[in-house]
Parts: structure tokens; sequence; C-alpha cells
């Protein structure tokens, strides 16, 4: 009768670190988050303030505005002093606003 093969078997004795390694390398090779600048509410009310008081400001004007739950283009037709005011008619409150070009 002739003799079978040997089957092979891996050695499981050492420690398998899969997901380790892969974690890892991600951690290792991750670039560094530009830290967004915070701005007081007063800071942010100047920077507000030149962007309407520029000329060709007239009666609405197209913003980028990113708040703290959400981000996009918005046209902006007034100002207050807690909010700017949307032409859908949307407040977009000036606490929450994070950038604004």
């Amino acid at each position: 009768m002739k003799k079978l093969p040997e089957i092979f078997v891996n050695n499981i004795n050492k420690k398998i670190s899969h997901n380790d390694e892969v974690y890892y390398s991600y951690k290792d090779n991750k670039k560094e988050l530009k830290e967004e600048k915070k701005y007081s509410l007063n800071e942010m009310q100047n920077i507000i303030n030149d962007l309407f008081k520029s000329n060709d400001f007239i009666y609405k004007k197209k913003f980028h505005i990113k708040t703290t739950n959400m981000e996009g283009d918005f046209i902006i037709i007034s100002k207050s002093y807690d909010y700017l005011l949307t032409i859908d008619g949307n407040k977009i409150f000036i606490k929450d606003i994070l950038e604004i070009y």
C-alpha cells in the first residue's frame, strides 16, 4: 500500500495579529489633520462684518459656510446680531459658524 502525503499544518502557536498590523500601519501613515482655527464670537462677527462691508454686496451674496452640523453654499440676504438669514428663510446662527468665505 502506498503511503499518503503528509498534510501541511500551519504553526498556530505564535500570536497572529493581522488586525493590529493593519491598525498600526494606518495610524503610523496617517497625516496630521489640519486643525481648524477656533474663532470667538466677536472675531466671527468681525469677519462677517468685513464681508458685508465689501463694495460688491448690494442685496444678496453667496457664501460658503461651515457650521458645527452642516456645510454648504448659502445665499445670505441679511445679517442680525445673532444670525445670518438665507434667501430660503433659514437662520444660520453666528455662534455655530466655524468658517465662512
